[in-house]
């Protein structure tokens, strides 16, 4: 079965063929809004095709000379030869990226290991993302919402629905709930709406309490579109104003560190979400750019989600570092826990 798509990401023209049914429900949720009958004439689109994976074809496409680059991502190997550069995940597949063409081929495993939404991720957004930053569209695996004019890019390892839907009834609006595409516009760093889904966040059950399955699961049943279930919420553009860097894991108190740009400059060269081919070259930068542009902070999320509220407004209402201030110690807010008096 082939399906073709002809995409308008955000003014950038992308052509896709897929021949794997199994993750076309992945794509229609987080591509849908981007799709065309047609692309313009004269506009140079980037092509991707999505393969069965075929130990004989696959072999044919590895080159003998590919090196080995080295990376810090767990399960992910990553070789090059040129412009050529191969993505290996023993979890879904192999992709194939050639920077010089425009294009990419990523070949899927018949049973893959994760569910269809990350295994779409890592054979389409992730190959698409290499290939649209050089054209001035950065596509990053991170939250992003506003709120009164005040725009925050959220980096983390692991879902932020809790405290996504918590901003969400606070009046913040979604620009993206789990991918966000950024570009450079006037002098700032713009963040441009990305359609999909967020992971649940299912506390953990007891093996007494775990009923046995009913007939097949629904691949996407613990992912939800937070801007289905509240109308409304979408926004399409805002102007980055802050970035925050969740660090792993939940902790009882809830902390956010503010960064010096000297420092924010560096961490976030340090955490960036996504592994990017020839991050030296100036249209891998961004990291540089929000530094400059945005306050960055070191966030420690609670277990309570409407606690990241309270640090959002502290934040905002604080002053931010200067140049004058980049040897101090970076600001930190605490939100204080109020302890119940017995009646």
């Amino acid at each position: 079965m082939l399906n073709h798509w002809r995409l308008a990401v955000h003014g950038l023209a992308v052509e896709l063929e897929n021949h794997v049914p199994g993750i076309e429900p992945a794509l229609k949720q987080v591509l849908s809004d981007f799709r065309v009958n047609e692309l313009p004439e004269g506009f140079s689109a980037t092509v991707g095709e999505i393969r069965r994976y075929e130990v004989a074809e696959v072999q044919r496409h590895v080159s003998a000379r590919a090196v080995a680059v080295p990376q810090a991502r767990a399960m992910l190997e990553l070789y090059r030869d040129g412009e050529n550069y191969w993505l290996l995940d023993e979890r879904w597949g192999l992709t194939e990226i050639n920077l010089l063409r425009g294009r990419w081929t990523s070949w899927m495993l018949a049973n893959p290991l994760i569910d269809p939404l990350r295994a779409m991720e890592q054979a389409v957004l992730w190959p698409l993302a290499q290939l649209l930053r050089p054209r001035g569209l950065y596509l990053v695996p991170a939250v992003s919402v506003v709120r009164d004019g005040f725009a925050v890019l959220i980096l983390s390892p692991f879902s932020l629905e809790p405290e996504l839907e918590a901003m969400v009834r606070a009046g913040y609006r979604i620009i993206g709930q789990r991918w966000t595409a950024l570009r450079e516009e006037d002098g700032r760093v713009a963040m441009l709406h990305v359609p999909g889904m967020i992971e649940r966040n299912q506390p953990p059950r007891t093996r007494s309490r775990q009923t046995p399955a009913q007939g097949p699961m629904d691949p996407l049943a613990n992912w939800v579109d937070l801007m289905g279930v509240y109308l409304g919420t979408r926004q399409n553009h805002a102007f980055c104003d802050a970035v925050l860097l969740a660090e792993p894991g939940r902790r009882l108190h809830p902390h956010l560190r503010e960064l010096n740009h000297v420092t924010a400059m560096n961490v976030l060269r340090r955490n960036w979400p996504i592994v990017e081919l020839n991050p030296q070259r100036r249209s891998g930068q961004l990291p540089v750019r929000l530094a400059q542009h945005c306050r960055v902070a070191e966030l420690q999320l609670s277990r309570k989600a409407s606690d990241l509220l309270m640090l959002l407004d502290s934040l905002r209402k604080s002053p931010r570092p200067t140049m004058a201030t980049a040897g101090m110690p970076a600001l930190s807010l605490y939100v204080p826990k109020v302890r119940q008096l017995a009646g």
